[in-house]
């Protein structure tokens, strides 16, 4: 009885992922998107900021550099994102979005906010609220276990 369980929230959790991955992100790769929303999110926390710096973004998304540089330079391929050298340390570098890109981000950002307001109205504010707490909570609850088999099975992990 528990393994169909595990394996009917398994599927639950999977469908929910790939629906996630389907929301509007301006048919741009997740990582992408993403790294578009913190440079946004970063200039929004800091607005008298020239942008953020690209280590910043390494350290944010737990990435490496090279990793980060490439994403950034498709960014840029794209016209999204801008790379500038700090003319007060030019050893360092800092990222802008273009006006494109922020016009790609409003754009999804509406698509959501719609889409969410939707789903709002079909299933309800409350029920949505009580979910949401749910998995929280399973979250919470399955890396607790997690990390309590991890150390159970010491250096063996599946």
């Amino acid at each position: 009885m528990k393994e169909d369980m595990a394996s009917q929230l398994g599927a639950a959790l999977h469908r929910l992922i790939q629906t996630h991955r389907s929301l509007p992100m301006g048919g741009l790769p997740m990582g992408e998107f993403m790294m578009l929303q913190l440079i946004r999110s970063r200039h929004e926390e800091q607005p008298e900021a020239r942008g953020v710096y690209v280590s910043e973004l390494t350290r944010c998304i737990c990435a490496s550099s090279p990793a980060v540089s490439r994403t950034l330079r498709r960014l840029e391929e794209k016209g999204l994102a801008e790379r500038r050298t700090d003319p007060q340390d030019r050893r360092t570098t800092y990222v802008v979005l273009t006006e494109q890109g922020q016009r790609l981000l409003d754009a999804c950002r509406q698509q959501r906010e719609t889409l969410a307001r939707r789903v709002a109205d079909r299933m309800g504010e409350r029920e949505l609220q009580a979910l949401a707490a749910q998995l929280d909570r399973l979250t919470a609850v399955v890396q607790e276990e997690r990390q309590k088999l991890s150390l159970e099975q010491g250096a063996n992990p599946c």
